[in-house]
């Protein structure tokens, strides 16, 4: 896989920390805790494609060119799957415009419910698609360490991004992220079939 589709493929799975992020931005956040939540999404980011990586890389010793096509429908799995969550019909659902309604609603303070393990289920709750598609690229043998390193710094970045710009701008980056997001995995497992 060329330098170009990693890229990708790091800002597709940063699509999730950045939509969240922005949420959390609107409601407000010290620079201290930004700082940090972005530092652990973006540990978070490398551990989680590293075991996958690492358990593709298994499966591909075993199976041989049949591991390369499940990577490629694994990520097409994935791709759909953002999509279907941004576009499916659900009263559960509510716009990022809502989100700081609904955290000064419930008075919860977004730096205090940061603390703790609360940040770790923050970074594990939106690097799991990372696991995935780490397993993915293990079955197509890419470099493992510039990949991880890609992908945290990557997902750090968005994270940090997102929590500044929902200060700045709003809600309105949150959906659109995630649009292109999945569909950035769905080409990407597309190209990796042919």
């Amino acid at each position: 896989m060329n330098f170009a589709w990693l890229v990708a493929v790091a800002i597709a799975l940063g699509a999730d920390a950045f939509s969240l992020s922005l949420a959390i931005g609107l409601a407000g956040i010290k620079k201290r805790m930004m700082v940090r939540l972005s530092l652990v999404v973006a540990v978070f980011h490398v551990i989680m494609p590293l075991g996958g990586m690492i358990l593709g890389e298994a499966l591909g010793s075993i199976l041989g060119r049949f591991a390369s096509l499940i990577g490629a429908v694994v990520l097409i799995g994935l791709g759909g799957r953002m999509l279907y969550k941004l576009y499916r019909p659900s009263t559960e659902h509510f716009p990022f415009s809502g989100a700081k309604d609904a955290l000064m609603h419930k008075k919860l303070s977004t730096d205090s419910s940061l603390n703790g393990f609360g940040i770790y289920a923050f970074a594990l709750s939106v690097s799991l698609d990372a696991l995935s598609v780490g397993f993915s690229l293990g079955t197509i043998k890419t470099d493992i360490f510039i990949t991880v390193t890609i992908i945290g710094a990557t997902a750090g970045l968005m994270t940090a991004l997102g929590l500044v710009l929902g200060r700045v701008l709003g809600t309105w980056l949150g959906d659109r992220a995630e649009l292109l997001g999945g569909l950035a995995l769905l080409l990407i497992g597309v190209r990796l079939l042919f």
